[in-house]
């Protein structure tokens, strides 16, 4: 993979390269994860902000379907 130079504020490249040190990871793979957890946070954000505008009526049909679907947890089709 090709590298590149990106400028930071002194402050911000020692706090990096202190947490890289802490973890054991090259700065790069640090800024790899911290970019993931945003992007893992940002879906889950969008998740909680879909729920939220759910309506009652399709809240209550899920629930209906999923119980039904639960039903067939007894179905005797083990590892089937």
């Amino acid at each position: 993979m090709a590298q590149t130079t990106i400028k930071v504020d002194t402050s911000l490249r020692d706090r990096l390269n202190e947490e890289a040190r802490r973890d054991g990871v090259p700065v790069g793979r640090l800024l790899e994860a911290l970019l993931a957890e945003r992007a893992r946070s940002r879906r889950f954000a969008q998740l909680r902000a879909a729920v939220a505008a759910t309506s009652a009526d399709q809240q209550k049909s899920y629930q209906e379907e999923t119980a039904a679907w639960a039903t067939t947890d007894g179905d005797g089709l083990h590892g089937a």
